[in-house]
């Protein structure tokens, strides 16, 4: 096991254990992660509604709010009851997908994201996507694939820095979103400052990608 999935496996428990009273108490046993994750598309696809309806901001914000937090009791859910399965892990994945898109189609639409900012998040993801269909294709990393099919959801897990990086974007549309609801400068700057930190996280990323791409 590298690095980050040691570090990726330490996160998760550390979070796992801080998350099992309240998920225990909050959370009955028919629910399931996959109804949790569920709920958060369905949230986003009210929030697009409302859009469309031309609903105050404000709702759309605080609707996009709690779908982002269905982000944090799916996961943890999964793995404590032991539920954890290839389908949601894929449902999860398209989830968050979903989520930070629409997100930064609010964001867009409010005409606060400088287009700089855009194309500094953008280009590097891009990066990563390519060097990932590069290293997809080498034999090594086939090998490598074939070897982990036996590990499941394990295949699909996102790693502590890739989850970071999620995290950093979603809560910096949030708060962008979050300053013109009420009208504070301040959450945008906030907001602003944690979108640069996903530009840092998705730069890093990528470089570790092109490494490993000039390494093999």
């Amino acid at each position: 096991m590298n690095l980050p999935e040691r570090i990726t496996d330490a996160e998760e428990r550390i979070r796992d254990r801080a998350l099992k009273p309240i998920l225990d108490l909050l959370i009955p046993d028919w629910v399931y992660p996959n109804h949790i994750t569920g709920l958060r598309i369905v949230l986003v696809s009210t929030a697009i509604i409302f859009y469309l309806i031309s609903t105050s901001l404000a709702i759309q914000f605080w609707v996009l709010c709690a779908a982002a937090l269905t982000d944090f009791i799916d996961g943890p859910l999964a793995r404590l009851r032991g539920q954890c399965s290839r389908k949601g892990a894929k449902l999860d994945v398209a989830a968050d997908w979903y989520l930070g898109l629409w997100s930064g189609v609010q964001v867009l639409l409010t005409g606060l994201l400088p287009l700089t900012i855009i194309a500094l998040m953008v280009v590097p993801q891009f990066g990563i996507l390519i060097t990932n269909r590069i290293l997809a294709s080498r034999p090594s990393s086939q090998q490598e694939q074939a070897s982990t099919m036996t590990l499941g959801t394990a295949v699909f897990r996102a790693r502590t820095m890739e989850r970071l990086q999620f995290i950093t974007v979603l809560l910096g549309f949030i708060l962008i979103l979050y300053s013109k609801v009420t009208s504070r400068a301040i959450w945008y700057r906030i907001g602003i400052g944690t979108l640069y930190c996903e530009i840092f996280i998705v730069c890093m990323l990528l470089f570790h990608k092109i490494a490993r791409v000039v390494k093999q």
